[in-house]
């Protein structure tokens, strides 16, 4: 999640980022066709769908994580927008760094149900991820990588239905150290 945390602070606009400065130079990501949040949302409780489109987010990052894949096919599954932008900079910045992770995340989401202002139902997340037990940062050479250790750490994420599935569409990821 390091490198989601990196880009949090490369990303415009967005409020929340870890401790560790991303470099000053542009990245030129791949173009990524992101279509608009659809009014048809998915059959089933729309918590249940969201939460797992969250979880789905996660676990696809993970496993991209691992060779620092910024064009993983999964990504797309279950982010789109602003999310998916930050996820793929993240391990697009990882990649040119030679950064990998190892280990798995723990997550515990708690989802409340809103409606965005078009009137389109729209879920908010709140997380508070831990990595300090299990995540681990390597270059590809197999050393430890410089940086901040993990931690525990605050997020925030909307998930709204696209044609028939959810996608997460915003993410902010907090700092190391802002859950309790």
């Amino acid at each position: 999640m390091r490198a989601v945390a990196v880009a949090c602070c490369a990303a415009a606009g967005l409020t929340g980022c870890a401790a560790g400065a991303a470099s000053g130079q542009p990245t030129a990501l791949p173009d990524r066709t992101v279509s608009a949040p659809g009014s048809t949302a998915a059959a089933g409780d729309p918590r249940v769908l969201a939460r797992q489109a969250y979880l789905g987010m996660w676990q696809a990052f993970t496993a991209a994580s691992r060779t620092a894949d910024y064009q993983y096919p999964s990504l797309d599954r279950y982010a789109a927008g602003a999310a998916l932008e930050l996820l793929t900079r993240g391990l697009y910045q990882n990649y040119q760094a030679g950064i990998v992770t190892r280990g798995e995340p723990t997550f515990d989401p708690a989802v409340t149900m809103t409606k965005t202002s078009l009137g389109t139902p729209e879920a908010k997340v709140t997380d508070c991820s831990d990595d300090s037990s299990a995540a681990a940062y390597y270059k590809k050479s197999g050393k430890p990588a410089p940086g901040e250790p993990p931690g525990r750490q605050l997020i925030y994420a909307s998930v709204q239905p696209f044609d028939g599935t959810w996608k997460v569409t915003s993410l902010v990821v907090e700092k190391e150290g802002t859950c309790d």
